[in-house]
């Protein structure tokens, strides 16, 4: 019983150690999670403010027809006016 706490109090010791070398040294990985913890957050932020909810309940459209608009190729126009290129 006594070495299971001894062990589990060294595992704790040494979590405590890391963390306080990661908190107090300015180190590239404290450094790059901060960042990538704030974009996290902004982009959390833009997604439920801008692309969570329709404008307006009319504006919904079917699966097919929205991935039909996306993936067709668009037909291209004959050119208006002399035909200077050919």
């Amino acid at each position: 019983m006594t070495i299971a706490l001894n062990r589990s109090s060294t595992v704790r010791s040494r979590w405590r150690g890391r963390f306080t070398r990661w908190v107090r040294g300015p180190t590239l990985a404290r450094d790059i999670a901060i960042i990538l913890a704030i974009k996290f957050a902004l982009l959390m932020t833009l997604k439920f403010t801008f692309f969570n909810h329709p404008q307006a309940e009319h504006m919904m459209l079917p699966p097919e027809q929205v991935a039909q608009a996306l993936l067709s190729v668009p037909v291209p126009h004959p050119s208006r006016g002399n035909r200077h290129a050919r």
